[in-house]
Parts: structure tokens; C-alpha cells; sequence
């Protein structure tokens, strides 16, 4: 037998109609399982812009949120309800001596015994 140069032997799969068929195979299923691979990597990458996206969006409103609940507050403040009452809405103030200041006095509290049942 003689060899040539450069001849490094033959292929593992057996030749003919139904090596070639097995070629075929062995070729689709690994390139399923780099599609596969690939698209579970593309995936993982889309989630996580996804969640990035979602992070960004959460410190924003967050931000808004804290901003929102400081202009309620300077909103709600007594003293600027006491000016818009004197300025815009021209109420006056009250004079001492008409001002009659009323305590509520605490109400004790009542134990309810419950009402017998009916047989």
C-alpha cells in the first residue's frame, strides 16, 4: 500500500448512501445545537437590556415620587393655607377676644357584650 504525502486518511463516517445520511444528521443536529446556544445567549443579552431599561425606569419614578411628595408637603403647609386665605380669598383674621378655643373631652370606652344567640 502505498501512501501519499499529505494523506491523512479517511473520514470517520463510512461512505454511501447511508453514511452520507448519517453526515447530514450529525451536521443538522449540531447546527441546531449552536442555534440553540446561540439564541438562549441572544435571549439572556435581550433580558438583560430589558432589566436595565426597567432599573432606569424605577429610579425615575422613584425620583418623581420623592419630588411629588415634597411639593405636596410645602403645598399642604399651614402657612401657605393661611396666606392664600388672607391674600386671595380675602378672609380676615379672627380677633382674640372672639376666638373660644373647645376640648373634646375623651368619650370612655364601651365593651359590647355579645348578643345571645338564637337557638
Amino acid at each position: 500500500m502505498q501512501t501519499r504525502t499529505g494523506d491523512i486518511g479517511t473520514l470517520a463516517f463510512p461512505s454511501g448512501k447511508r453514511g452520507s445520511l448519517r453526515r447530514i444528521l450529525a451536521v443538522l443536529a449540531i447546527v441546531a445545537l449552536l442555534l440553540l446556544y446561540v439564541g438562549g445567549k441572544v435571549k439572556i443579552v435581550q433580558l438583560g437590556y430589558q432589566l436595565e431599561a426597567m432599573e432606569k425606569e424605577k429610579r425615575d419614578l422613584e425620583r418623581e415620587n420623592s419630588s411629588l411628595r415634597i411639593e405636596a408637603a410645602s403645598l399642604a403647609s399651614p402657612a401657605r393655607i393661611e396666606e392664600i386665605a388672607l391674600q386671595r380669598l380675602g378672609m380676615v383674621r379672627i380677633a382674640k377676644e372672639n376666638l373660644i378655643v373647645v376640648k373634646r373631652q375623651p368619650q370612655p370606652v364601651q365593651l359590647r357584650t355579645p348578643a345571645p344567640r338564637a337557638k
